[in-house]
């Protein structure tokens, strides 16, 4: 019979083993394309492959960072940074109305916006264009950032709805007994406590608009317009690809994702948790 420190041993071994397993899933093909950056052209063909590069080089950084990569940079983060703030602006009012009022239909609603998330965005694609043709804001960045919200303002709504829902009504009306109107407690006390919901929902929202293809490449067709993913894409040639110039530009785009997450990690990994669990 096995003893229950040959248990917590097996347990603790076999944790560690699918933690490296699932790391090395999502680290092994980051590390093959920075490896790929970094090689020569005729380096990239060798056979067999290898990962680290025997000759390093940063020329393709330096090819990749154009002035027109740096536009389509710029397009992207106006993009991302307002999809994010419209979708909190809208989603923190919406997800504390679904989290403290009783309404009819309330629970069918919320039903609805997650429903939303079950439609491919394909569907969408083809209604929203015309929408956005009518109005011509096709090439614009509201028109993007519309079509965003389609999709990112559901998700945001329903995540926040769980930060609020775990915060105790007692502190609400405690503050109420004190002075506070209903809106003055929302200020005072609702928002500073759900803060670490509202970063990780925030970084949640800019990192699917940051990195949104499908909508970008059919609303932003001019070159000026494009976005990053829409925007590399022309480095892949119609008979030959620069995978160097490539991997590089796909190193580039990744860096303000790690950049955000790494200032905002406490608070993020915070809301993702306070999220699970109602008060």
């Amino acid at each position: 019979m096995i003893s229950m420190t040959t248990r917590k041993t097996l347990s603790t071994t076999f944790t560690y083993v699918a933690a490296i397993v699932v790391a090395a899933f999502f680290l092994l093909p980051m590390l093959w394309m920075v490896s790929t950056s970094l090689k020569t052209p005729a380096e990239i063909f060798t056979t067999p492959p290898h990962l680290i590069p025997h000759k390093i080089i940063f020329t393709n950084y330096v090819q990749a960072l154009t002035p027109q990569f740096l536009r389509y940079f710029a397009n992207s983060f106006i993009v991302a940074l307002f999809t994010s703030i419209l979708s909190l602006i809208f989603a923190i009012f919406a997800a504390y109305s679904f989290s403290r009022m009783r309404f009819p239909g309330r629970k069918l609603m919320l039903i609805m916006i997650i429903f939303t998330q079950l439609l491919p965005l394909a569907v969408l694609v083809i209604s929203i264009y015309r929408i956005m043709h009518d109005l011509n804001l096709l090439d614009t960045y509201i028109g993007l950032i519309i079509a965003y919200l389609t999709f990112d303002l559901p998700v945001a709504i329903w995540l926040l709805q769980g930060f609020f829902a775990a915060i105790p009504r007692e502190l609400e009306e405690a503050a109420e007994m004190d002075g506070c109107t209903g809106f003055s407690a929302f200020l005072r006390i609702m928002l500073p406590l759900a803060v670490p919901g509202i970063v990780a929902t925030a970084a949640y929202v800019f990192f699917m608009a940051w990195q949104e293809f499908m909508f970008a490449l059919t609303f932003m067709t001019a070159n000026t317009m494009r976005t990053l993913p829409v925007g590399i894409m022309g480095y892949i040639g119609e008979h030959s690809t620069n995978w160097g110039l490539l991997m590089a530009a796909s190193v580039l785009i990744q860096i303000p994702i790690f950049i955000i997450f790494g200032v905002l990690q406490n608070k993020f990994v915070a809301g993702l948790t306070s999220g699970g669990v109602k008060g």
